[in-house]
C-alpha cells in the first residue's frame, strides 16, 4: 500500500505561511511604492518622450553648427531633373524658430505623466529612496526630473 506522508507538506506550508501581518503589510507598501515609481519613470521615458529628446538632439546640431540642410531643385537646359541636398547658413529667423521648437519638445518632456501619477510618485519619493538606499545622483541618472527631486525634498 502506498501511504502519502502528508505530515511533512503541511509542515513546509506552515512555516512559509507565518508571515506576521506587519510583515505583508511592508511588503504590500514597498510593492505599491515600486510600481508607482516604475510607472512614473516609464511614462517619462516613453517612446514619445526619447523622440522627442532625439529631435532636441538635432536641434542642438543644427544650432551648434549654424547651419542646415535644404533639398535644391536641380535644373538641367531649364528642366527640372531632381534634387539634391545643400547645406545653407540657418537665418536668424529659422535659429529663432529653433530655438522655439527646442523650448516646447522640453517643457514636453516633463508633462507626459498625468498630473496624479507626478502626485503620488512625489508623495512617496523620500520614503522610497532611503529605503533603497538611492542617492541624487542615482535618481537623477534613471530619469528622475530635478524639479521633481526639489518638490520631494531631496
Amino acid at each position: 500500500m502506498a501511504t502519502r506522508n502528508t505530515s511533512k507538506k503541511s509542515e513546509t506550508k506552515g512555516r512559509r505561511g507565518n508571515i506576521t501581518a506587519e510583515a505583508r503589510e511592508k511588503g504590500a507598501i514597498s510593492k505599491s511604492q515600486r510600481g508607482i515609481f516604475n510607472k512614473y519613470i516609464r511614462a517619462l521615458q516613453g517612446r514619445a518622450a526619447e523622440k522627442n529628446r532625439e529631435k532636441i538632439a538635432e536641434i542642438d546640431a543644427i544650432l551648434t553648427r549654424g547651419r542646415h540642410v535644404r533639398k535644391a531643385p536641380v535644373f538641367k537646359n531649364g528642366k527640372r531633373i531632381g534634387t539634391k541636398e545643400k547645406e545653407l547658413a540657418l537665418l536668424p529667423s529659422e535659429r529663432a524658430k529653433l530655438m522655439a521648437q527646442r523650448s516646447r519638445l522640453e517643457s514636453s518632456l516633463t508633462r507626459k505623466a498625468p498630473d496624479e501619477l507626478r502626485n503620488d510618485f512625489l508623495a512617496i519619493l523620500p520614503e522610497y529612496a532611503a529605503k533603497n538606499g538611492l542617492t541624487r545622483e542615482i535618481l537623477i541618472s534613471v530619469g528622475v526630473p530635478l524639479e521633481d527631486l526639489a518638490a520631494a525634498g531631496l
